[in-house]
């Protein structure tokens, strides 16, 4: 658990820069780059990570493979201007650095490592993300040494010696160094959390603070998500499960496209599509739960896509010339937001969501927010639809 100390900074700092573009970094590439990902599916090889509960192990190295291929077709699929890196395809082992040096090489601009967490108490349950630490009471000792713990078995422990876990206090000038790309983090924690809860159904257990190498040596913005617990055995078979992989790589998907879209896509002076819809993977042809073990074989194939994708969104105005969604005093307010055009309207909505539940919610909001005239839209793949219709195909 984080202090209190901790939880007030995490909140603000969110708060303050989830709207604000981080310049810092993005200054240093040039305006036809694309947009760098490294995709870190934490272990792999010798280093099995958590092993799971049952006889048969489900090591979490093949879990997070699985979700990090998937997650790279969708981004593939859905997301031209992204070039992606893999630290690893295989059942292979990169060690720490090779895996930040990848990313520092190739002047990432965002790097995500993909983990499932485990817990003595076998009723833990839940997503979370971790973050730089910035003071000592938040280093979450416990977590930091867990998730480095593969470090003591690596043959060049040169590459650490200005790293150490246990004491804190030795990190400081380094989380000072990296402030700017910290609160980045935090602004792609934010929405990591907020996409594995509402998209993955998980319990939410928040952003935390920890000493990890892989955060602490990367210099773009870097997180580490820990997807649920293989300790408790109902995660765990969602987690194994086809459907479970898929939905978590759509969760991830959907974070780092809103990330995307307010940070880099506006300080690259680069405008939304005229219609932001994910392509929507198939998670209804395995059941939660369904023994489908991910065998330690070379590749691991991505699922198929859906068609009739339905997806719903708040509209929020409309107008005969292109608004700021920076400036718009309406439009400032949201977060994600995108924009479709009809004839020469422009129209513009909250980011698009998968149920006719989640876009009530969104209407509620954007009402509260001042949107008086908001109402519901939904799209199948990307045409516009009667909004019946939509929750007719999607049982709503």
């Amino acid at each position: 658990m984080l202090n209190n100390i901790s939880s007030i900074f995490i909140s603000l700092t969110a708060a303050l820069f989830l709207c604000i573009p981080n310049t810092s970094h993005a200054q240093n590439i040039k305006t036809d780059d694309p947009f760098v990902l490294v995709i870190d599916p934490g272990h792999g090889g010798a280093d099995i990570g958590t092993p799971g509960t049952r006889r048969t192990r489900i090591y979490e190295k093949h879990v997070v493979l699985a979700v990090a291929l998937k997650l790279e077709k969708l981004i593939k699929d859905n997301m031209d201007d992204v070039k992606i890196l893999m630290t690893r395809r295989t059942d292979i082992y990169p060690t720490l650095p090779e895996r930040v040096k990848l990313a520092n090489k190739n002047h990432s601009d965002l790097f995500l490592s993909i983990h499932c967490n485990a817990a003595k108490n076998p009723a833990a349950v839940g997503a979370e993300t971790l973050v730089m630490a910035t003071e000592r009471a938040s280093a979450n000792l416990d977590i930091s040494k867990r998730e480095n713990a593969y470090i003591t078995l690596e043959k060049d422990q040169e590459a650490y010696k200005n790293f150490n876990i246990n004491d804190p206090l030795s990190n400081i000038g380094k989380s000072l160094e990296q402030f700017s790309t910290i609160r980045s983090s935090i602004v792609f924690a934010d929405l990591t959390q907020k996409y594995m809860c509402s998209t993955g159904g998980r319990k939410d257990r928040h952003i935390v603070q920890a000493i990890i190498y892989v955060t602490y040596a990367c210099v773009s913005p870097s997180v580490l998500v820990e997807l649920g617990f293989l300790s408790n055995p109902t995660e765990e078979a969602f987690l194994h499960s086809e459907k479970g992989q898929n939905i978590m790589a759509q969760s991830l998907y959907q974070a780092i496209r809103d990330y995307k879209a307010r940070t880099y896509d506006i300080t690259h002076g680069t405008s939304s599509p005229e219609i932001t819809i994910v392509k929507e993977i198939d998670t209804t042809t395995a059941e939660e739960g369904k023994d489908t073990t991910v065998a330690p074989k070379a590749e691991i194939s991505s699922p198929e896509e859906t068609k009739n994708v339905i997806s719903y969104c708040v509209q929020l105005t409309s107008s005969s010339t292109a608004l700021s969604t920076k400036n718009n005093v309406l439009l400032k307010k949201f977060q994600g937001v995108s924009f479709y055009k009809e004839g020469k309207m422009y129209k513009y909505t909250t980011a698009h969501v998968a149920t006719f539940a989640e876009a009530k919610k969104q209407l509620s909001s954007a009402k509260t927010k001042g949107a008086k005239d908001a109402f519901i839209v939904a799209f199948k793949d990307k045409e516009k639809v009667n909004v019946n219709d939509a929750r007719a195909i999607t049982g709503e």
